[in-house]
C-alpha cells in the first residue's frame, strides 16, 4: 500500500513538474548593450511597438523582459 501511494506521489510531482516548461525560441536578431562599461552581445527574441517606442524581448541579462531600443547602442534587428 505504501509502494501504490509513493509511486503515486512521484507520478503527480513528475508531470507537475513538466507543465510549467518555456518552449524553445530561436533568437530573430541580435544587439549591443553597454552593460557595466562593457559592450554585450544579447539575442533578441521579439519586436514591439508600444506606444511609438520600440521594444525589444531580451533573454539574458534582462531577464526575458521587453526593454526599450534606446537600451541598445546597435542592433541587427529591422
Amino acid at each position: 500500500m505504501k509502494v501504490i501511494k509513493l509511486l503515486a506521489i512521484s507520478s503527480v510531482m513528475y508531470l507537475s513538474g513538466c507543465a510549467g516548461l518555456i518552449e524553445k525560441q530561436e533568437p530573430i536578431c541580435t544587439a549591443q548593450a553597454n552593460i557595466g562599461g562593457t559592450e554585450t552581445a544579447v539575442q533578441i527574441y521579439g519586436v514591439r511597438k508600444t506606444a511609438g517606442q520600440t521594444q525589444y524581448k531580451v533573454g539574458y541579462p534582462f531577464n526575458w523582459k521587453w526593454v526599450s531600443k534606446s537600451n541598445f547602442t546597435a542592433s541587427t534587428c529591422q
